[in-house]
């Protein structure tokens, strides 16, 4: 500390003997928050161990996989998500699945920084899973076998163009027992420690419904058995590893926001909510889980449902469906007795 007040002296007394007229071509001092930033050490992670939030986490993600995704050994599995923090193969290892697995990149998007340092997106058509199910589904027959028992997306909806039509493909695919698992991170939801530039983003990319809704409502649109709920998993990590991830544009949301941002955004979080925290921190990450069936009864009105609730709530707007029985003599005469019935009742009372 000696050390930089004697160069904020020198500094001082070179000011004061400076010519009047150069003293605005004068750097400024030095902060205390700047020598806080140099001392503040990332180090280097591996590519496998720097996409990770830890095997605890990990552990806690496969047991849900398992609770709404029911994924058996020897179903033929499809899993579509970023190559950051792909979690396919240790999926195929978790739940030893004894068939080939497909694994598929969810789309293209390419981001040009503008002039004011925002990355602007532009998606590059015809690849990705968008295109992958497209192809799938109009090839396979109508008496065909649909290729996959399980489908899983993570991290995947915000890369659709189209969801409701990339959704009714990938039910297509779909055997008549399989099941459709879609893990989301909606922005207004996220409670992972993240600068205010980033909050401020992924929170202006939704509209005023909730964060569930217009997922859900994409797959109450083709007609299938929707249930969804909300996980809330911990993080224990060093805090140097978190912004290492955050420097590595992890989480896969990352991607949306420029290098000058995420330099701006992880010198904010120093200086603010990890200043003082210790070498570790602990957060959590709150993820929107929602399973696609194939409809129960045909024709009939899809259930939507939260996880956990009873089974026998009604459809929304079932209880505005007008009913007709047809009348038939047999009925006829019941009702006509229970009218005889109900006048003499009537007659004895007055």
């Amino acid at each position: 500390m000696s050390s930089n007040l004697s160069v904020v002296k020198l500094g001082a007394a070179s000011h004061r003997n400076a010519d009047p007229m150069r003293r605005t071509n004068q750097p400024p001092f030095s902060v205390i928050t700047e020598q806080y930033q140099n001392q503040l050490a990332i180090p280097a992670y591996d590519s496998e161990d720097i996409y990770s939030f830890g095997g605890v986490y990990e552990d806690e993600i496969f047991k849900l996989i398992h609770k709404h995704l029911e994924l058996d050994t020897d179903d033929r599995f499809a899993y579509v998500g970023s190559h950051k923090g792909s979690l396919a193969e240790k999926i195929k290892e978790k739940f030893c699945l004894l068939k080939p697995m497909v694994n598929i990149f969810p789309g293209l998007v390419h981001y040009e920084e503008t002039s004011s340092q925002t990355l602007l997106p532009f998606r590059i058509s015809h690849v990705g899973s968008e295109e992958y199910f497209k192809q799938l589904a109009e090839k396979l027959g109508k008496d065909e076998t649909p290729p996959f028992d399980k489908v899983l997306l993570k991290d995947s909806v915000e890369h659709f163009s189209h969801p409701g039509t990339t959704f009714a493909h990938i039910m297509r695919t779909l055997a008549p027992l399989g099941r459709l698992l879609i893990i989301h991170r909606p922005g207004p939801m996220g409670t992972l420690p993240l600068f205010s530039e980033a909050c401020r983003k992924f929170e202006a990319e939704t509209d005023d419904e909730e964060p569930y809704a217009r997922i859900i409502k994409n797959l109450q649109a083709i007609n299938v058995d929707v249930k969804w709920d909300v996980e809330t998993l911990r993080i224990v990590m060093p805090k140097v590893k978190w912004l290492a991830m955050l420097k590595q544009k992890f989480p896969p949301q990352m991607e949306a926001i420029s290098r000058t941002q995420i330099t701006t955004g992880i010198r904010e979080l120093t200086e603010g909510m990890l200043k003082y925290q210790g070498e570790e921190v602990e957060f959590f990450d709150r993820l929107l889980f929602v399973t696609a069936t194939h409809p129960f009864v045909e024709n009939g009105f899809p259930s939507i449902q939260r996880c956990g609730t009873l089974e026998t709530q009604p459809y929304p707007c079932v209880d505005q469906v007008r009913y007709m029985l047809k009348v038939t003599p047999e009925i006829r005469r019941l009702i006509d007795n229970i009218e005889e019935k109900r006048e003499g009742n009537h007659k004895l009372l007055f």
